[in-house]
């Protein structure tokens, strides 16, 4: 009997403190993404069993025996459950828990459509939302191919790190970059590439499918890619996450940390990630040569927030090295970039309650950065090198004014300025003899003192005063100057434009869940400095540049219908785009481009996209593109258009355990562009899941799973994609 009470003693002592534990009132709201209340929400704590539920206005109050941390789950069967961990410190602070629809768009907003903060239903244009937990299930290496499933969405390159994303057979600076609401410009002849920021960075990308010139100007003929990155929460205490990945088919390693705290008013955010990775293996097992990369950012913010204004300075610098450019001629005269240097440095002021509903934003950029690229040739031994730096300063302000006049009109107006300062392109060729003694170098200025110029003045209406209809219209102007002494000029070559735009759009709503809209405008794009001045090596050969190139000139119809429910999100688009003066790239031999002006070019197409809950667990969802383009003068195909793609995948969640198949089934292509090759059609099966475990999350992905052989773009340099990859990954959050 004595041996009996030892043994239960330490249960009773146990059972004992417990019951003396202090308890915990744990008091708060759940809310939408769109801040709207989730009434009717369930929260449980796990351990002691102790539950509530949500009121009108999404408020509760819980109380939890026990010490130490607190995790409470909040389920709702019209969102996703979410695992919330509580500290002691939070029990004095009203919680804000926010709950993802199941159907997202139904509380989405976005910014990029109208340039300030609006429910994405009500936006007259195709936009999709792919979220930073989108993105963290992908463990995409870059941003093209984090949103290469995006309805419209295809990508331009010959393979590897470097993709550029198209949107609607559009590319090559007709779909303007966003970080953050700063312009991305880049001197890659494919147009600006983001493959700097990491995904790990990025808290949602807005991918904006309809032409967008009124509000940001040259550049967004086709649309905007917006990357709004990571903000500091104003919770209590010091948090953080730390992840890693791994790739099976080329060895890639991820690895990242980040810290946010906050103190009152102000908080700060701090991340570090790094990705590297060798050649991918192609289905048979042979490498894909200089398929390598290497990539390290940081991105630090600092954010003050008052009930008047909210105050921002962030920076994102990114540092690559050896990020390789496959392609057929890799073995013989291998090209790749040594390295690319990024410095985004940025300030936001945004000024509320200036005059009844009004508000002011003020936003200021620069980017000091530069490119090499290097290309060496083999004969046997290596015969020659051939290297190029390009660099520029970018920078840029906007100053915008926005007010509420009534219940139905919003107007809005601004101005806003983008230049680029001493840019310049220096190549030098190296000739080596039999031995690999240096025997002749040659230095070239391809151009120098290269700037540009673009300001820019916009007004836009947004008026809901007639039941179920919504009008939108804007005006833009711009003055565009740009300036540079190429290769052989004793002078500099100056070019002066102005350019008006404007757009009128409507949005009806025939029934609670069924809208329609349609828009028509007028947008423009500036030649590049790099398309007018640059002639040298580049990613695939040799370029040449036009210094008589014209700015394109656009109209642009587009139109669609979005039906939402609380199970169901469906839409179907259509657009038509006739572009003027289009800039075309040419093959002048199998390894020298150069660019030309055609006298017009048309693109039109239509997408449809679907997501349906067959069950509160159980999701299905898809998408079909199809675009075609030709030039009205002759007749013939344009460059860069997609074959027709469906995308298609169903999945499941289980507790905390959730898995996904998906699939894409893109036809041939037999009618390329000038500086393309037809391909066949290719099908490829994915898989992905992921589980939560506490503070844990696993993730693992299955890519290509049959091994299927297959190019997924038409550029004469593409290379076979990778074959099947699996790839692991582990986050802890604290």
């Amino acid at each position: 009997m004595r041996k009996l009470s030892v043994l239960f003693l330490p249960v009773i002592l146990a059972v004992a403190l417990a019951a003396q534990a202090p308890g915990a009132e744990v008091r708060g709201k759940v809310l939408g993404v769109g801040r709207t209340p989730v009434e009717g929400a369930i929260i449980i704590h796990r351990p002691t069993g102790a539950r509530t539920r949500t009121g009108a206005q999404g408020e509760f109050a819980l109380q939890v025996s026990g010490s130490g941390g607190i995790r409470l789950e909040v389920i709702h069967p019209d969102y996703y459950e979410r695992e919330f961990p509580v500290s002691r410190r939070d029990l004095a602070l009203e919680l804000v828990f926010t709950l993802v629809p199941l159907i997202e768009q139904r509380e989405e907003i976005v910014v990029t459509a109208l340039r300030h903060p609006e429910p994405s239903v009500r936006i007259p244009a195709a936009e999709s939302v792919v979220r930073s937990e989108s993105l963290a299930e992908k463990m995409p290496a870059n941003i093209a191919e984090g949103i290469q499933d995006v309805p419209g969405v295809g990508a331009l390159g010959s393979g590897g790190f470097s993709l550029v994303p198209s949107v609607r057979g559009l590319a090559r600076r007709r779909i303007l970059y966003l970080i953050d609401g700063a312009r991305l410009e880049s001197d890659r002849r494919t147009g600006p590439n983001a493959s700097f920021v990491s995904p790990e960075d990025i808290d949602q990308v807005e991918v904006l499918r309809s032409p967008s010139s009124v509000f940001y100007g040259s550049d967004a003929i086709g649309g905007v890619i917006h990357l709004l990155t990571k903000r500091p929460g104003f919770s209590h205490g010091i948090h953080g996450r730390l992840s890693t990945g791994y790739g099976s088919v080329n060895g890639e390693k991820a690895a990242g940390v980040s810290l946010e705290g906050a103190s009152r008013e102000t908080a700060f955010l701090v991340s570090l990630q790094n990705v590297d990775a060798g050649n991918y293996r192609r289905p048979g097992g042979s490498k894909v040569l200089q398929s390598q990369y290497s990539q390290g950012s940081l991105l630090a913010k600092v954010s003050r927030r008052t009930d008047k204004r909210e105050v921002d300075l962030s920076y994102l610098g990114a540092r690559g090295t050896d990020i390789g450019k496959p392609n057929t001629t890799a073995l013989t005269s291998p090209t790749w970039y040594p390295r690319e240097n990024q410095n985004l440095l940025q300030f936001r002021w945004n000024e509320k309650n200036v005059g009844p509903g009004g508000e002011i934003l003020f936003q200021a950029f620069v980017n000091p950065n530069f490119l090499e690229t290097r290309t060496d040739a083999y004969k046997g031994i290596k015969t020659s090198q051939s290297f190029s730096r390009t660099q520029s300063t970018d920078f840029g302000s906007q100053l915008t004014y926005g007010r509420k006049l009534g219940d139905s009109l919003r107007v809005e107006g601004g101005l806003d300025y983008f230049g680029r300062a001493g840019a310049r392109a220096v190549n030098t060729y190296t000739a080596f003899d039999a031995a690999g003694r240096i025997t002749g170098v040659q230095e070239e200025l391809s151009y120098t003192g290269g700037r540009r110029s673009d300001t820019g003045l916009f007004l836009s209406a947004d008026y809901a005063g007639v039941r179920r209809l919504d009008l939108l219209a804007g005006v833009r102007w711009d003055s565009l100057r740009m300036d540079a002494v190429p290769l052989g000029a004793g002078a500099p070559v100056r070019a002066r434009d102005e350019a008006a735009t404007g757009f009128l759009a409507a949005s009806y709503k025939f029934t609670e869940g069924l809208t329609g809209f349609i828009n028509a405008g007028r947008a423009y794009r500036l030649p590049s400095l790099s398309e007018r001045f640059y002639t040298g090596i580049s990613g695939r050969g040799f370029i040449v540049g036009q210094p008589g190139l014209r700015p394109e000139t656009s109209l642009n119809l587009d139109g669609g219908l979005k039906l939402l429910g609380k199970r169901i999100f469906a839409g179907v688009y259509a657009f038509r785009y006739e572009i003027g003066d289009m800039i075309e790239r040419y093959r002048l031999n199998p390894t020298t481009y150069t660019y030309g002006n055609i006298a017009k070019g048309r693109l039109e197409g239509w997408e449809l996209e679907a997501e349906y809950f067959v069950l509160p667990g159980w999701k299905v969802f898809g998408n079909l593109s199809a675009v075609r383009g030709r030039s009205l003068s002759t007749g013939a195909a344009l460059n860069d258009i997609p074959p027709l793609r469906l995308y298609a995948g169903t999945r499941v969640w289980l507790g905390w355990f959730t898995a996904e198949a998906n699939g894409s089934i893109q036809l041939r292509k037999d009618n390329p562009g000038p500086a393309e090759v037809a391909i066949p059609g290719s099908a490829v099966a994915n898989l992905k899941a992921s589980y939560s475990w506490q503070a844990w999350k696993f993730y693992l992905t299955l890519a290509n799973i049959f091994n299927a052989s297959y190019y997924a773009r038409p550029d004469a340099e593409a290379m076979l994609e990778p074959a099947r990859n699996l790839r692991l990954g582990i986050a802890f959050n604290f």
